[in-house]
Parts: structure tokens; sequence; C-alpha cells
């Protein structure tokens, strides 16, 4: 990649002195042609019939040249004014070729990359199902192919399909290569999968790289390169984006579409840092449980650490540890993992670590100090009410502000959260205290509904009670009136015809069944 980055520099290099020639031929052109019409004496014409530049001649003649054409192209203060606006314009003319040269060199990498991806998986992958290669092929290598290639098939179909003809579609337009990129930077984390396969895919290849079948397929390709340089290309190729983008961007300040640029670099860098990130993690041994599920890793780093004061029992061990513990610290969005770097050996131990784990703080019970007596480095993360407080020193004082500038955004979250967590269940009551009242308001009127209800069969009741004690007295008189005639009847001839036309108007026997009944009193009064 630093080959690449400093042969892209010296093309660079190369077309800015190009362009500059071609500029200086450009302004002696430019000059020279006023001289001919300006100066009348025959003289002038003969010195200015020389030219300025020559193939024959050296650098070292093309300079005295530049100097008298100073002097003698420039006779008044009107050419003055235009070799200003012509050498901006020169190097405007020459931003945008060196945008064109780089915007040029993205879509031809592109395409290089596009061909290599296809002719190892059509002249390796797809000759593991080959029947006829089977007897140059190890049993143990036939089931192992999607280790070996991981998911190059996925990155290939993307790039072929979509991604190369988009870049296409800019080369007469670099203000949409960042769109380009935007538009897809979810389509690009599947480079991340392909890395955390890698150490296992290389270790396949460690132990096949010498079996006939690959040296088959290598001479049928006519590679001059073993496969493992292939099987690099995808990392190489995302780590290239990002640095054509900061060349594209670098000749393309204050043109069209360079914010979308700048986002488009700024994506692939946050890419970059991801997946190095998620190689990190799946390094990480002994964890029990999923990562995942602390969030999303903010930073990792090593660090020194010292075990500061701990309440209660203090080990004699930690007491008299002065040498630091070599620890390697993950920061989650929602926990910070302490870790013990493994020292392995052994070809690419170098490139992929291990982790051994050690424990983990939950962030909603982490505390820091940021300034720790001693070295501007250290700062303090405890735990709890400072049950265990560890002293932490980075390797310089940006490391240390970049880390607690992070756990101090993680923090202030986590208030900000409890804060509306509070204001919801506040809110809540206040709902609730609201229903309650609402439901106390809707049952003292129901009371007091009732009790009108009873206050009105109150009210019937006592119409009632006095018209049955009308009627009582009605019936008294009724008795009195009876013992008085039954008294007389004593004295009366006929007292049954008396007492009947009392009760019952006259009837005839054959009309008795129209006669009117009679009720008791109780009946009556009900009925009343």
């Amino acid at each position: 990649v630093q080959m690449k980055t400093i042969q892209l520099k010296l093309e660079n290099i190369r077309s800015i002195f190009e362009n500059q020639q071609a500029g200086f031929r450009n302004l002696a052109d430019k000059h020279v042609r006023p001289i001919q019409f300006v100066v009348p004496t025959p003289e002038n014409l003969v010195t200015s019939g020389t030219p300025f530049f020559s193939s024959k001649q050296g650098k070292k003649t093309w300079r005295q040249n530049q100097s008298n054409l100073k002097i003698e192209v420039v006779p008044d203060c009107q050419e003055k004014r235009s070799s200003g606006p012509s050498s901006s314009l020169d190097n405007g003319n020459s931003l945008d070729v060196l945008k064109n040269h780089v915007l040029n060199e993205l879509i031809q990498t592109e395409r290089v990359y596009v061909r290599e991806l296809y002719t190892v998986l059509l002249g390796y992958r797809a000759e593991m199902d080959n029947p006829e290669m089977f007897d140059l092929m190890p049993p143990l290598l036939r089931n192992k192919k999607d280790i070996l290639f991981g998911n190059m098939a996925e990155i290939y179909e993307f790039h072929n399909d979509i991604f190369l003809s988009s870049l296409e579609n800019c080369a007469h337009a670099p203000e949409r290569v960042g769109p380009c990129f935007l538009e897809r930077k979810d389509d690009f984390q599947m480079y991340a999968k392909y890395c955390q396969n890698k150490p296992r895919s290389e270790t396949i290849w460690r132990k096949y790289s010498e079996c006939a079948f690959f040296q088959e397929c290598q001479r049928k390709l006519k590679h001059r390169l073993r496969l493992d340089s292939y099987l690099l290309k995808p990392v190489q190729r995302i780590t290239k984006y990002q640095l054509l983008l900061k060349e594209l961007l670098k000749y393309s300040k204050d043109c069209e579409g360079s914010a979308l640029l700048k986002k488009a670099l700024d994506a692939m860098l946050d890419l970059l840092k991801s997946v190095n990130d998620s190689m990190h993690q799946i390094a990480i041994n002994g964890y029990i449980g999923n990562l995942n599920e602390l969030g999303k890793m903010i930073m990792q780093g090593g660090f020194s650490v010292w075990i500061g004061h701990k309440k209660g029992a203090t080990k004699m061990k930690d007491l008299a540890r002065f040498k630091p513990m070599q620890r390697h610290l993950f920061l989650y969005e929602k926990a910070i993992v302490f870790c013990k770097r493994r020292v392995e050996s052994g070809e690419g131990s170098d490139r992929y670590p291990s982790y051994s784990f050690k424990h983990c703080w939950k962030m909603d019970e982490v505390g820091i100090t940021e300034y720790v007596k001693g070295d501007n480095r250290k700062f303090e993360i405890w735990y709890g009410e400072k049950e265990e407080v560890y002293i932490v020193q980075a390797s310089n004082v940006d490391v240390k502000m970049t880390w607690l500038k992070e756990i101090r955004n993680i923090l202030l979250k986590q208030q900000e959260l409890l804060t509306v967590k509070k204001r919801k269940q506040q809110d809540q009551l206040t709902e609730r205290d609201k229903f309650q009242i609402s439901l106390q308001q809707n049952d003292e009127k129901q009371q007091g509904a009732f009790i009108s209800t009873e206050e009105t069969e109150l009210e019937h009741t006592s119409t009632v009670v006095e018209v049955c004690e009308a009627i009582a007295s009605v019936q008294a008189e009724a008795n009195t009136v009876w013992t008085e005639a039954s008294q007389s009847a004593e004295i009366s001839e006929e007292p049954a015809e008396w007492s009947s036309n009392y009760f019952y108007p006259t009837y005839d026997e054959n009309e008795e069944e129209n006669r009117p009944l009679m009720r008791p009193v109780s009946e009556m009064a009900l009925l009343y």
C-alpha cells in the first residue's frame, strides 16, 4: 500500500511538471506574437523571431530565455495585468488535469480489481468443484472452500454488477464520485466479514499452500503470484479507496461536490476503523456472552494499568505491584472490557493478535478522574462507589484526551437517558394520579346521584306512607261506622239488606258476573 501511495505521488508530480511545461509553452506562444506587431523596427523583429523554447536547448537555455521573456515581452502595465489571470487560469487547468488523472486511476484500478477477482473465483474456487482436479487436492481441503475464499464471490458480484458501472458514470463528472460512495456505503460492510474470516483463511493456506492443486491452477492462469497474494486484494482495495478519495479531494477544493466527497472520505475512514475494531473483537477469548450486546465499539487500545485503592481487604500482591499491567481496553456503548494481550509465536501472530478476557464494567456504574498527580498521561477509571479503581496510563496525552472525551460523551448520554426515563415515569405517575382523581370524581358524582335517588325514593315512600295513613284513617272511620251499624242492627228488623246496601250496589242474581270486586285495603293503598 505504501509503495502504491508513493508511486501515485510520483505520477502526480510528473504530471504537474508536464502541465507546467505545457503552460510555459502557452505563455511563450502568447507573448511572442504581440512583439511582432508592437515593435516596428526590423532589428527588434529579428531578435523577436528567435524562439523562446526549443527542444534542442537544455533547461539552462530555457531559464535564460524565460528571464529575457520577462524583460522583452512585458513593455507596459497592461500585459502585467494580463499575466495574473493567465497564471491562475493555468493553475486551475492543472488542478483539473490532476483531478481527472486521479479519477481515471480510480476507474482503471477498479476494472483491474474486478478482473482479478473473477480470475481467482473461476481459476481457483470453481476448480475445487471440478472432479478432474480431485486427485491433486487433499481430501480435507475440499470442504474448506468457503473458509479459504470467504465471501469473495459476494464482493465480486457487488463490484461487477453495481459499483464499477457507477464509477464509470462519473468519468466526466467528478462531482458524482462522493454520492457514488455514500449511496453504497452500507454495501461495503461486506468487507468486514471478509477481513474477519482472513485469519482462518490464512491458516488453511499455510497448511495446504504447497499442494499440487494450487500449483496447477497457478500454471493454468499464468499468474506470477500465488493465491495468497490475490486473497489479499480485497483488503488492499478497501484501503486504497480512502487514499484515492484524499487525492481527489485535494484537487477538488471549493469545487462542486467537494462537500459530498469529504463525507465519502469520512465514511470510508469510518469503515476502515470498524473493520479494524471488528478484527480485534473476534480475537477476544474467554468472554461469556455475546459482545455485540454491549453495543457499538467506540475505541480500543493498549494501556499500562495499575490497581488503585479498593474498599475492603487489599491483597499483598496488589500493594506490592509497582510494575504496571499491560491491558488492552475495549470501549463499548454499554461497557468497558479489560483484556490481556497474549503473546503467540508463529506466522501471522503479529498481524492477528489474541486477547484473554479479564473483566467487564458496565458504563452506567463507571466513573472517571481526569487528572492524576505525577503524570499528565494518566487518568482513573473507577467502578461503583470506588469499590475498584484502576490508574490507566496512555501512550501520549492526545490518546488520553481522546479516550476521556469518548467516555465523557457516553456518560452524558446515559445521564440524558436517565433524565428522560425519570420524566416518563413522572408523566406516567401524573397521568395515573389524574386518572385516579377522575375516578374519584366519577365516584362522587355517582354517590351524589345515588343520594338524590334515595331522597326521591324517600319522598315517594313518605307520600305512600301519607296515603296509607289516610286510608287507615278512612278504614278506622269505616270500622267506626261498621260498629255503629252493627249496634243499630240489633234494633233494625232487616240488617242484612242494610249492610249489603252499604258495601255493594243493588244487583240481581242474574247479574252476579257484572258485580264489581271488593279489594282489600292493602291492595287499595298500593293501587293508589
